[in-house]
């Protein structure tokens, strides 16, 4: 069984506007569409659409927890929700149709009940087994503190489970003392994460150094991302290898980097062989990239023959 764990979730309200907002007046739209998400919501619809064995658990506030609940229905996610007072965040995305300008206003959503929280682990702690896969993915709301992802990861480790973390700064800092399988960083995250200042124009064998940093710290692979480059694996034998990209549109990368990690972790699960794992990682990515909303199993399939991996 794969989980992934979503302690932050959120509701996008899209804004499709006409003409440029204005402080102060009054302002019209002309079209709006709600999406639900989280990283790990995304990742568990990715890997439930390869068809593997996934369960999405989410906390959530009670008041508009209708709108995740029936998505979850009408697509069939295999869920566990804990349902805390309050709302779940709602990010409001103000786009501007002509100049393509994105505005956002981002909430905060509910303040997290400990024994809602409590509720959580112990499930984890009745649930995960041997072999098991559980993603850590995104920020946490209000109240939670920030070694919750160690705490997880101390349950995943005595059940003998697979770690993968996606989270940046104190989150990751943390989970790093449980020695995660798998972290997927940024150049940028990995530089906050650690402190440095971020520079555009880093180095190859800078970036490697930046990586060792991260291993000593507890990491075993990790999965760089870098966009429109590709990406770079470094394993924990320290081979290293790059992650070529498919060649598409680009509609909307909301979700891209949640699929990349999901493909990874679908090529685990399968038992895949390391360069067939990144090339389901990448095409994951990709395939959510060239979509409006999160890729099918045949989007993501179609591309995986077309990503080059290349050990160096």
């Amino acid at each position: 069984m794969i989980y992934t764990v979503t302690l932050n979730p959120a509701i996008d309200h899209i804004i499709l506007a006409n003409k440029k907002v204005e402080l102060g007046v009054t302002n019209y739209y002309s079209d709006e569409y709600k999406v639900v998400g989280g990283k790990g919501i995304n990742a568990g619809i990715i890997l439930k659409n390869l068809q593997a064995d996934i369960q999405a658990i989410c906390l959530m506030g009670k008041e508009n927890k209708d709108i995740f609940l029936n998505k979850f229905n009408e697509i069939n996610l295999n869920t566990k929700t804990f349902l805390n007072e309050g709302s779940t965040r709602v990010n409001y995305k103000i786009k501007h149709l002509e100049s393509k300008q994105e505005t956002e206003l981002n909430g905060m959503g509910f303040n997290t009940q400990q024994e809602v929280l409590n509720k959580l682990i112990q499930y984890l702690k009745e649930n995960l087994k041997q072999d098991d896969i559980i993603m850590l993915t995104g920020s946490i709301a209000i109240g939670i503190d920030k070694t919750i992802y160690e705490t997880i990861g101390k349950i995943a480790n005595e059940k003998n489970a697979i770690l993968i973390c996606d989270a940046t700064n104190e989150l990751l800092k943390n989970v790093l003392n449980e020695k995660p399988f798998l972290i997927k960083p940024n150049l940028e995250e990995i530089c906050s994460t650690l402190g440095i200042e971020f520079n555009e124009d880093i180095s190859f064998e800078e970036t490697k150094d930046l990586i060792q940093k991260l291993k000593k710290l507890g990491a075993q692979n990790v999965l760089l991302s870098m966009g429109s480059k590709g990406s770079l694996y470094f394993d924990s034998n320290n081979n290293i290898y790059k992650v070529g990209i498919a060649q598409g549109k680009l509609v909307n990368s909301v979700g891209a980097g949640d699929s990349m990690l999901a493909g990874f972790v679908y090529g685990l699960y399968k038992n895949l062989d390391i360069e067939n794992t990144l090339q389901y990682a990448a095409a994951s990515g990709a395939a959510t990239a060239f979509n409006e909303w999160l890729a099918s199993k045949e989007e993501i399939e179609v591309l995986v023959s077309k990503i080059k991996v290349e050990k160096l």
